[in-house]
């Protein structure tokens, strides 16, 4: 699979089965030897190598899926202090970077910051995805225990904290076998906030076969509220008409609130057309003040013309004030400007007193000629 680092093919071709130990800074990683085989055959050689080892305090073990991400988007952080800390994932896996390779990641860092300050303004347009690497990582207390006590989710381009305790590296593994295991740690998982990660873990996967029917369970089961609302919303990151189908049938059903506004921003980050109708259709028609408002919020997101055309049409037609003003601040949210034309509209002829004080601040906060001089004008009394 994709994503073992070209460095290692040599002895991955050879066969060897001894495990590879690496040391860097204050972290010490051992590479499974066999990183195509089984993800649960590799689970096991992590604890009997733990065991073997004697990690009293513990430790990780990590691998990595592959999943397709918008091009300047991360999962994960960015540290600063130990020296472990300092390198990323990819270099603290397959070794440090040579001072070059270091000079160039980053002045390749640098424009890729300046490039993406300059594309700012396409927010909410289709970006370029393309796949990378996510590492999964799992503390463990000792290699007794099979239930991990700590979840981190990264990029193998960011660094993680590790907190000096040793490293098992799995290597890469299929969609299937990652989901399987996550999934098994989510059914045995107790804290709330560890099911809410491993939760996250499950909807990186982009298999909608495996994923959707997996969320959807949570859906409808017993879980909390919260971790309801978190299946709604990952839900979204599967570009699936069936996760489209629940998506809408929780919005109009469910009986939390919160699961219902999650689902709506689920319905946000699809890329399916028929997500952007139906989000039309509750910001125009749901009888829920607070569905409309989030559905409204939504439109902005997409920036389609065809929801720009909706968003303009509930700031004149919403008999809601509340949700009329969330459209105005969604026009003015629309990348590249888009929504400067009806806001100048609507601070000048809206009915509304309020709907259109909220369209004259907004155009006070957009720094451009065209909305100074329609605020000069509505001054000077001038339509």
């Amino acid at each position: 699979m994709a994503g073992i680092k070209k460095a290692l093919a040599p002895i991955l071709a050879m066969g060897l089965v001894a495990a590879m130990t690496v040391r860097l800074a204050a972290v010490q990683v051992v590479h499974h030897p066999r990183p195509n085989s089984l993800l649960a055959e590799r689970i096991d050689w992590a604890f009997q190598e733990a065991g073997k080892a004697g990690f009293a305090k513990g430790f990780w073990v990590g691998f990595s899926i592959r999943r397709l991400m918008g091009e300047h988007s991360y999962i994960g952080s960015y540290f600063r202090g130990s020296e472990d800390r300092k390198l990323s994932l990819e270099e603290l896996v397959y070794g440090r970077k040579t001072a070059a390779e270091k000079k160039i990641s980053e002045e390749q860092a640098i424009r890729e910051a300046a490039e993406k300050a300059l594309t700012s303004a396409d927010r909410g347009k289709p970006g370029r995805k393309v796949a990378k690497d996510i590492a999964i990582l799992m503390q463990f207390a000792s290699a007794a225990g099979r239930q991990p006590e700590m979840v981190n989710i990264s990029n193998l381009s960011l660094s993680a904290s590790l907190r000096s305790l040793p490293l098992l590296w799995l290597g890469p593994a299929e969609d299937a076998d990652s989901f399987s295991l996550i999934k098994k740690y989510y059914e045995k998982a107790a804290p709330e906030r560890m099911k809410k990660i491993l939760l996250q873990a499950v909807a990186l996967h982009q298999n909608a076969a495996l994923v959707v029917p997996f969320l959807e369970s949570i859906l409808k089961g017993r879980e909390s509220v919260k971790i309801r609302a978190d299946a709604a919303a990952f839900l979204g990151e599967q570009n699936d008409n069936r996760a489209l189908e629940i998506l809408i049938r929780t919005i109009r059903t469910d009986a939390s609130l919160e699961v219902r506004k999650n689902a709506v921003w689920g319905l946000t980050e699809m890329e399916l057309p028929a997500a952007v109708d139906a989000l039309i259709d509750f910001a125009r028609n749901c009888p829920e003040k607070d569905i409309r408002s989030e559905a409204v919020e939504g439109l902005a997101e997409k920036a389609t013309k065809q929801a720009v055309g909706a968003l303009e049409q509930i700031v004149f037609s919403e008999k809601d004030t509340e949700v009329q003003t969330h459209a105005v601040h969604a026009l003015a949210d629309l990348p590249a400007k888009e929504g400067l034309p009806y806001l100048i509209r609507v601070a000048k002829t809206h009915s509304n007193r309020e709907v259109r004080k909220a369209a004259i601040y907004s155009l006070g906060d957009m720094n451009d000629p065209a909305a100074i001089q329609a605020l000069v004008d509505i001054v000077k009394g001038k339509s």
